[in-house]
């Protein structure tokens, strides 16, 4: 079975993209835990999770009523400001056409949850993530 077949819509951002549009986009899809930082081309750039948009929320004037040192990666999304600032750069994602155990040992590999599937043009189509390959891959 491809990733095609299996694959999820995926919920495009723009870098430019502000904290107030993150969030209403988070709201506008409950279910969505990865948002696809892309650019006008739909050229994959990188992720958001929703973890990371958490912290990208909260007022910047609570970093002090906190009262802890963040660590460099926490204080990064804390103040950022837009999807640019936020999203995790990598170059871990699939094609459209890889058969479904590759990928799936590809996020084993990497030790991610999900990632981007892309068509023969570089761009992204889709996501991918662990639930969905549990659900479809056969034992022998």
């Amino acid at each position: 079975m491809k990733i095609k077949q299996i694959m999820e819509k995926a919920v495009f951002v723009s870098p430019e993209a502000t904290k107030k549009e993150l969030l209403k986009i988070a709201k506008k899809h409950p279910h969505v835990e990865l948002f696809i930082v892309v650019d006008k081309n739909k050229k994959f750039l990188g992720d958001i999770h929703e973890n990371d948009l958490f912290y990208m929320i909260l007022p910047n004037e609570m970093y002090e009523d906190i009262g802890v040192e963040l660590a460099f990666d926490l204080e990064k999304k804390f103040f950022a400001t837009t999807a640019k600032e936020i999203m995790r750069k990598h170059d871990i994602s699939c094609y459209e056409d890889e058969d479904i155990i590759e990928v799936a040992l590809k996020l084993a590999r990497e030790e991610i949850n999900e990632m981007p599937v892309l068509n023969k043009e570089d761009k992204v189509v889709g996501m991918i993530n662990q639930g969905a390959l549990l659900r479809y891959i056969k034992l022998k």
